[in-house]
């Protein structure tokens, strides 16, 4: 039986207006404002557009770093192109794009505007 292994993702940041820029850049799509037990929850839109799949977070239990998992996103445009989009807003390159596998597409390694390692996994 295949699953769907990610259900939610939450990403932490420490200036919220200047991590809602730079994923609204990368990603051309606008952070919708949910509220959650009285707190605001930007979070991105899934790609049914009705609900939501992630939010940016600020949590006194966890902040932004390089040192936890490594989640893969979805490289719609290319990654290539992606990495072209998380340069112009403001990112870093940590591994630029290259196969992963015969079969298996391209992957890349970025820093977001806030220290989170991230990478997406796509087409050339």
């Amino acid at each position: 039986m295949a699953v769907e292994i990610v259900n939610w993702l939450e990403i932490p940041v420490l200036d919220m207006d200047r991590a809602r820029r730079f994923y609204e850049a990368v990603f051309e799509f606008t952070i919708a404002d949910m509220e959650v037990n009285g707190e605001n929850y930007p979070c991105f839109p899934n790609k049914m557009g009705e609900g939501f799949s992630g939010a940016l977070v600020q949590y006194d239990f966890i902040s932004p770093g390089s040192k936890g998992p490594l989640v893969y996103l979805n490289a719609y445009d290319g990654v290539e192109r992606m990495v072209e989009k998380v340069l112009f807003a403001g990112g870093t390159v940590v591994k630029a794009p290259e196969e992963i596998a015969p079969g298996f597409g391209y992957q890349a390694i970025f820093e977001d505007t806030e220290g989170n390692l991230l990478a997406f996994q796509g087409e050339k």
